[in-house]
């Protein structure tokens, strides 16, 4: 029932820690955070269906009273502190983007679907990226951050592996690596087969500087 991301994602929040989980979905993270990490959990949810699946949980696990839910848009209805731990996972970057924009919390716990680049770039103009995990759960590979709010700088290499992840050689971070760099050889082949353009060259020239990054921080 709980899976391997799931856990992951538990992992990164102190035990006895106040957790909002915006799109709960069954609401199986607060479960696991209540029973394993001693957590305080409200679970949120943008879809009545998805509440409706959670509270089954919730009588399964006989924690009705335990994890309140909250039908929401992102954070508009749920109340919070700005020292509690903001989970947002499972959703694609705009819509992060989009509920983190309106948040003042300090304590994120992220997992975009989409676009982890474009996201770690906006999002290092107002957070610190404390540490990353990469999980390899049934057949793909999630990436997981704990933010804090704060500035620090970032580098190309920093936006396209990760900060925490580029310094890590073996296991699933070799494997993970390994991913991303048939993922960009892919795009380029694709980029070479087709008809010369400016802008298509340009493009090429990124993703190869993209794939010797890959390499330097693979060795």
């Amino acid at each position: 029932m709980f899976s391997k991301r799931l856990i992951e994602l538990a992992s990164l929040i102190p035990t006895h820690s106040t957790v909002v989980d915006v799109g709960c979905d069954h609401a199986l993270l607060d479960i696991y955070l209540t029973i394993n990490r001693h957590c305080k959990c409200t679970a949120s949810d943008i879809s009545e269906n998805c509440l409706e699946k959670a509270k089954l949980n919730l009588k399964k696990f006989k924690l009705e009273k335990e994890i309140p839910l909250v039908l929401s848009d992102g954070l508009n209805n749920v109340e919070y502190n700005n020292s509690d731990y903001i989970v947002i996972a499972g959703m694609g970057t705009e819509t992060i983007l989009k509920i983190l924009e309106k948040c003042t919390a300090d304590n994120i716990i992220v997992q975009t679907n989409t676009d982890i680049f474009d996201f770690r770039e906006t999002i290092t103009d107002n957070f610190i990226i404390e540490n990353e995990k990469v999980v390899y759960d049934k057949k793909v590979f999630y990436v997981l951050m704990k933010l804090k709010r704060g500035k620090k700088k970032y580098n190309y290499s920093d936006y396209l592996i990760g900060p925490v992840i580029k310094k890590q050689k073996t296991g699933v971070y070799k494997k993970y690596k390994e991913y991303l760099f048939d993922k960009y050889s892919e795009i380029y082949n694709n980029l070479k087969n087709t008809s010369f353009s400016i802008e298509k060259m340009n493009k090429r020239l990124e993703i190869k500087a993209y794939l010797n990054m890959i390499k330097r921080y693979s060795k």
